[in-house]
């Protein structure tokens, strides 16, 4: 019998990584929020990951539903302006099932990470296709002619979800 492989979350990531320091290092750990105690360059850093945590949320939940972070989950938003240029991708209805449950995980992440640290109101994103064009074109040294458009099929939006994380 084949084993299934494990995937561990990034808020499981979180919540384990703050309950281990709390508990072995509680007095080397000056800063608490949350009744979690988190070393300064830890806090930083789950904060900077935030930026990339709502950039995946809109990208996703934009592509699959055509609506955002804003309308989805709008207490994480703190009123702050929807992403611009972000919309529904031409998706057939397997990879939008899948592009939105990718959606709600970021929501999750987001949540999650919100649970440990104050965090800062949703950035305004430019999730446009011409933004995306220009990353593709610039990664390949050379204009695409049809502009590229995460938008447009299925194809285009799983390239464009899997250059996301190396931002």
């Amino acid at each position: 019998m084949a084993l299934a492989p494990c995937f561990v979350s990034f808020a499981a990531i979180v919540f384990i990584s703050s309950f281990i320091t709390s508990l072995l290092l509680p007095s080397a750990y000056p800063l608490e929020l949350n009744a979690t105690i988190l070393p300064i360059f830890d806090v930083d850093l789950l904060e900077f990951s935030l930026n990339l945590e709502y950039l995946e949320a809109d990208f996703f939940l934009f592509g699959s539903l055509g609506r955002g972070l804003d309308m989805v989950a709008p207490n994480l938003t703190r009123g702050s302006p929807p992403p611009i240029g972000a919309q529904k991708a031409n998706l057939d209805g397997i990879t939008n099932g899948v592009i939105l449950q990718f959606g709600y995980q970021e929501v999750g992440h987001i949540k999650a990470i919100k649970n440990v640290v104050r965090g800062f109101p949703w950035p305004q994103l430019d999730l446009s296709a011409p933004t995306f064009a220009k990353v593709i074109d610039q990664a390949i040294d050379s204009r695409l002619q049809p502009p590229f458009n995460p938008y447009a099929n299925n194809v285009s939006f799983l390239i464009a979800a899997h250059l996301i994380p190396y931002v």
